[in-house]
């Protein structure tokens, strides 16, 4: 009878333990009387680019995702998909959007289909220096308006807005280049589809359509004699192989936006928004401006390093570009585009108009 009786509490006490189980033979979380907390479920958001995981675009993206995972102790994980992995540049918005991915971080001009006032970043003129520029981004109601209008294309929240580069340069293999009048004749690349830019037309340059992908490899195989690119894309590419000859200017200023799908948003839990926005992204803002600055001296030096001559357009002769360019219909196109609130504010803090 002892024996039996062991055997039965045995039993019982097995009975019990499988019970305990879930039917799926998962474990089971700790429950409050094992004196512990249940860990909150993780929750992973991926992210899109379209910039190489080891160009600055793509280390300020995991530097975020590393501080999001970081000051929520792991309880969100950011994947990231670098390079147009998951969706050519032109498709991410709608990714984004529609669901398929959580997080967009890229330059501004992937989103200008939607939301046509970024484009102002992309027009000569509008910034004169980094002061200027950074003044805009730091002291003026830009960054509220401009995250606004992104919200209203889509379902989306704007968790920053950010600064990029202002350089750009036409590198050529055929000639020194010191005037921009220096480079007529130049065979460069133009989006397929997309009007002449005034640059273009200003300096008698022959704008050939070849998208922003095949451009690089249009260049070194003679296709095209020049590229109108950033230095950190022509360090980056290594353009300055072919390339011999450039002639830069700051004038753009490249502005990056990091875009979260609202449900996704609203999946976090109230203590983890607060975190990203009040903690994370501020970081995330100096962390771009530092990195960005420090990327395009250095492709700058390298240039330098490699190519045969490199100049600088002087003041009358970029003064006399910019008069030139606001009679363009480009230009006025663009113009029209761009809500006059915004064009305020940008002139509200330049130098001299304080």
């Amino acid at each position: 009878m002892r024996r039996l009786a062991r055997l039965l509490t045995a039993g019982l006490m097995l009975a019990v333990l499988l019970g305990a189980s879930s039917c799926d033979g998962g474990e089971v979380s700790p429950g409050p009387t094992d004196g512990l907390t249940p860990k909150p479920e993780q929750i992973r958001l991926k992210l899109i680019n379209s910039q190489p995981a080891d160009s600055t675009g793509g280390i300020v993206h995991s530097y975020f995702a590393d501080l999001v995972e970081e000051y929520t102790n792991g309880q969100v994980v950011v994947d990231i998909y670098p390079g147009s992995q998951l969706f050519p540049a032109t498709e991410q918005w709608e990714a984004l959007v529609t669901g398929a991915v959580d997080i967009l971080a890229d330059s501004t001009y992937y989103v200008s289909p939607y939301v046509p006032d970024v484009m102002i970043s992309y027009i000569d003129g509008v910034f004169e220096s980094y002061e200027h520029a950074y003044a805009v981004l730091e002291e003026s109601e830009f960054p509220r308006i401009l995250a606004e209008k992104i919200e209203e294309a889509g379902p989306v929240k704007t968790l920053g807005i950010h600064p990029g580069a202002m350089a750009m340069c036409v590198s050529n293999s055929v000639r020194e280049t010191k005037r921009l009048k220096d480079l007529e004749g130049l065979r460069t690349q133009s989006s397929p589809g997309t009007p002449s830019i005034p640059l273009y037309d200003y300096t008698g340059m022959a704008a050939v359509p070849i998208s922003y992908e095949e451009t690089p490899a249009a260049f070194i195989q003679g296709v095209i004699d020049a590229v109108h690119f950033p230095p950190t894309a022509i360090k980056d590419l290594r353009l300055y192989e072919t390339g011999k000859h450039m002639l830069c200017r700051y004038s753009l200023f490249f502005v990056g936006v990091l875009c979260i799908n609202n449900n996704s948003w609203e999946r976090l839990p109230a203590d983890v928004q607060d975190t990203i926005v009040n903690d994370v992204m501020p970081k995330v803002y100096e962390f771009h401006k530092a990195a960005f600055r420090e990327d395009e001296d250095t492709a700058l030096e390298i240039i330098e390093q490699n190519v045969e001559t490199i100049n600088w357009v002087e003041q009358d002769d970029f003064d006399s570009y910019i008069e030139y360019s606001l009679t363009h219909p480009t230009y006025r196109v663009q113009m029209l585009m761009v809500d006059p609130e915004i064009l305020e504010v940008i002139e509200g803090v330049r130098p001299g108009n304080e």
